[in-house]
């Protein structure tokens, strides 16, 4: 390669380098997207739930899960915790918490301002004698919505606050079984984990 040829490119990596950067990352994400898309977990693979309060051991809550429902092919589990005494708890729980989690842990006093028709299933005869018989509920108008969760089963892994708290299962879930808006009677995760930690 003569002198000429090499100044030439030397000339042109110093002003179009970051360029080549660019187009690098550029390919990675768009590798990395196509890769998620194509890869991603089926909703019934996946548990998220809404914790009104403060995960202490999300690691341990994970593995518990993951190892307890490895026979109803759970792969992943997430968490959204929101404090109750934040002014930011109502955003968290209606963006969030309606849209993506299947089970929700709300305390009492925040039931007081919610209309629970409007993100949690009515817990029907049906469903309280296969799976929550003697279990305390929260009514409103009349309706069951919301079982009572007991908090020593779940102290190791996150703090509630010093009320009644009360799990809710998420209308959006795919993790109902019949009662989904796409019902598959084996994906009833949720269903069972409510069961596990209701009173």
């Amino acid at each position: 390669m003569n002198e000429l040829r090499k100044d030439r490119l030397a000339n042109h990596f110093r002003y179009v380098w970051p360029a080549y950067i660019i187009s690098a990352l550029l390919i990675a994400g768009g590798l990395s997207f196509i890769f998620q898309v194509v890869h991603k977990l089926p909703e019934y693979k996946t548990l998220t739930i809404f914790v009104s309060g403060k995960v202490t051991d999300g690691k341990a809550l994970k593995e518990d899960l993951l190892n307890t429902y490895k026979d109803k092919e759970l792969k992943s589990v997430s968490t959204i915790s929101a404090d109750p005494n934040e002014g930011h708890y109502n955003t968290k729980l209606t963006i969030p918490g309606y849209s993506s989690a299947d089970v929700l842990i709300i305390p009492v006093s925040k039931l007081e301002n919610l209309d629970a028709s409007y993100f949690a299933i009515d817990l029907k005869d049906e469903l309280i004698t296969s799976f929550y018989n003697g279990y305390s509920f929260y009514k409103q108008d009349e309706v069951n919505y919301g079982i009572k969760i007991n908090k020593e089963t779940v102290k190791p892994y996150m703090s509630l606050p010093n009320e009644d708290c009360y799990m809710f299962l998420n209308g959006n879930s795919y993790n109902i079984g019949e009662y989904a808006n796409k019902p598959v009677k084996e994906h009833d995760l949720a269903l069972h984990l409510v069961k596990q930690w209701g009173m």
